[in-house]
């Protein structure tokens, strides 16, 4: 390895574990997950009408009793109609080469690992994957894949599409890794791409296109490092919906690209509870967003909470660029706080957003800080009604860059979804941090 590359790697490591409370993945690697666990040998075959009790039995009768193993689906067209509940286990690993289509409707989750230890899921070829036909059963079927209360793991180069529901929830747990990732939902709601909450997550390299959540950070959650992503026709990355009890602290979104959708960012509550400090939003691309930066404790969508509001503090936002689609009628900035419980140390930093109409305002309420024109700044933190205020054009906003795989919109939520090939690059002139596995 050169100097260059020994210095980059370096400051890499520096950097993401800086914003960590430690290290990410499997504790040890893939070399040592030698003794493979073929579906093929435990009932299953390519073409498969049903692939689910063959992954259930490779795990129960292989996986748990050698340490050390791979569970293996080959390359290969499967359907899938029981859903696997893989408990338990250490020491592992899923490689998904084949692609699994959904066919039942039942609910739930079609993967589900839990409880697990020091196991990475992933797809060598990065191909493998799963199709949900969400437009044949929309909110009546299951989640794709969902990791519970598990640590030392890691997701990569694994493609779903449209997910009934969700398509990845990561629940509890801690130390765990995702990315190189291609997730297609359609252009509705309900279609979630990563949901996330636990302590000391890293996602990155992921790309997104659906119409609601793009990589979404829920409480509880700490430490927890979100970047290069790719929100392509998506709804948007946030925050929330956050209400009684939240506890959110110390999370980083950096190197965030969104073309289309609903918002660049959106931290989202209506009452509530608890708190959310201590978070940097870090290098914004956004182009021809509905909203573009924006806080919305009352946020209409969601049933109001017991207490007086979320409290929203020490939170930066540096180095934006991008614009909505119609700045009047939706604010390129929107802090609208709870006025039971002000938001303060709000600060923005070289923050670039415009419109495509050439025309826009900003919205502040009950926030307290910098950096945009209807804030206040003070040390006392009481209610105020909504400030509006237009704006001109910010000396420092640029036409947002593109990408070569830029889509014009979404897709259709009553036909097929064609599936993605998991991109090289997911921010503009960066490249993504761990090649994909077929690469390697």
């Amino acid at each position: 390895m050169g100097f260059q590359a020994l210095l980059a790697s370096v400051l890499l490591v520096t950097t993401v574990s800086a914003q960590l409370s430690g290290s990410v993945g499997p504790t040890t690697p893939l070399s040592q997950k030698s003794h493979i666990c073929n579906v093929l040998d435990y009932g299953g075959s390519i073409g498969s009408s049903d692939i689910g009790p063959a992954i259930t039995s490779a795990f129960n009768n292989c996986v748990l009793k050698n340490s050390g193993s791979t569970l293996y689906v080959p390359a290969g067209n499967y359907q899938m109609q029981t859903w696997v509940d893989l408990k338990e286990g250490t020491k592992w690993a899923f490689r998904l080469d084949g692609f699994i289509t959904r066919a039942s409707t039942s609910g739930g989750n079609m993967i589900a690992i839990e409880n697990a230890n020091d196991f990475e899921f992933y797809s060598a070829n990065s191909a493998g994957g799963i199709q949900g036909y969400g437009y044949q059963c929309r909110n009546a079927g299951p989640r794709l894949i969902r990791i519970i209360n598990s640590q030392n793991w890691s997701l990569h180069d694994i493609v779903l599409v449209d997910s009934p529901e969700f398509h990845l929830v990561i629940q509890s747990g801690q130390n765990g890794e995702v990315y190189n990732m291609a997730i297609r939902g359609g252009n509705l709601g309900g279609s979630d791409g990563v949901d996330v909450w636990g302590n000391n997550y890293w996602i990155h390299d992921v790309e997104v296109t659906n119409r609601d959540e793009c990589v979404t950070v829920k409480s509880p959650a700490t430490n927890i490092l979100v970047e290069r992503i790719w929100c392509n026709q998506s709804g948007g990355s946030a925050i929330g919906s956050l209400s009684d009890g939240t506890a959110i602290e110390n999370v980083v979104y950096r190197n965030i690209y969104t073309n289309g959708g609903n918002q660049a960012f959106m931290i989202k509550s209506n009452k509530g509870s608890g708190y959310v400090r201590n978070v940097q939003f870090q290098n914004f691309i956004a182009r021809g967003t509905a909203y573009g930066l924006n806080i919305d404790q009352f946020w209409s969508s969601q049933t109001p909470g017991q207490g007086a509001g979320v409290q929203l503090q020490n939170i930066t936002f540096s180095n934006w660029d991008g614009n909505v689609a119609d700045g009047v009628k939706r604010p390129p900035v929107q802090l609208i706080c709870a006025d039971g419980a002000p938001c303060f140390d709000i600060n923005l930093s070289n923050v670039n957003m415009w419109s495509q109409t050439n025309q826009a305002i900003v919205k502040c309420e009950s926030a307290y800080g910098s950096g945009v024109a209807c804030i206040k700044n003070s040390s006392s933190h009481t209610s105020y009604v909504v400030v509006t205020q237009s704006i001109t054009q910010p000396s420092g906003y640029s036409t947002p860059t593109t990408m070569a795989g830029d889509l014009a919109s979404g897709f259709a939520t009553n036909a097929a979804i064609p599936t993605p090939t998991i991109p090289t690059s997911f921010f503009p002139g960066l490249p993504q941090i761990s090649p994909l596995a077929k690469n390697q």
